[in-house]
């Protein structure tokens, strides 16, 4: 489902059809199994009548399967009535500015933007920043305070190449060690404003920078 430029309609396709597919067996079980029935009561010896507790058992077997698929009705309408009401809450954060963990970005006024979270403090760390295809378009190395650390690149990569109008994505990776050569969890995040909210899976996703992200990635929602 889209919201304001929001992903498609289709939402949660997968379980709907899943749901559908169950219904109509259940519908089909029940109309052979009632289809069963009438015809043992026409077909019955008017001498020999079919067992009272047989018969029982069979009109108890016949609403329980009749209730299921009310049910089934019942809380494929309840799903339905969520999703889209989940859907309209999540339009609030359209054109909120956000915070969520990502290593990928596109570039904003000729910049490409990143936080970077080092757990400790780390000296020339190993910067390498990747286009869509996968192909090295920066290799560099910056120094890192333990928390958080602002990191721009200007697009200049260090084959010569100027990617300061790119509309590539680019996605960073760093690596570093502490004064004791341990490795440095470090984590990268993105900001921006939310373009679009995107409900057509079973997780939603925001868009960012041209980017999806799921979510469960927002660490912050400002105004």
């Amino acid at each position: 489902m889209s919201v304001s430029g929001v992903g498609s309609s289709s939402g949660n396709s997968s379980n709907n059809n899943s749901s559908s597919a169950a219904t109509k067996s259940l519908t089909s079980n029940y109309n052979t199994f009632l289809t069963l029935l009438t015809t043992q009561l026409k077909t019955q010896s008017p001498l020999s009548p079919m067992d009272v507790n047989s018969f029982t058992q069979q009109l108890v077997q016949y609403s329980a399967v009749e209730q299921q698929i009310q049910t089934n009705s019942n809380l494929k309408s309840m799903m339905d009535t969520m999703t889209s009401s989940a859907a309209l809450q999540l339009v609030n954060y359209v054109g909120k500015t956000v915070t969520a963990y990502s290593d990928t970005t596109k570039m904003e006024s000729g910049k490409a933007n990143w936080t970077v979270n080092a757990s400790a403090k780390t000296t020339g760390a190993k910067v390498t920043i990747t286009d869509d295809k996968g192909g090295v378009v920066y290799q560099g190395t910056v120094d890192l305070k333990a928390g958080n650390n602002a990191f721009s690149w200007d697009g200049k990569g260090t084959n010569g190449a100027d990617y300061a109008s790119s509309t590539d994505a680019f996605t960073i990776s760093v690596n570093g060690t502490d004064d004791t050569g341990k490795a440095v969890t470090i984590a990268t995040e993105i900001s921006g404003k939310v373009q679009s909210v995107d409900t057509s899976s079973q997780q939603p996703y925001i868009k960012v920078n041209g980017r999806l992200l799921p979510l469960s990635a927002l660490t912050e929602v400002g105004a």
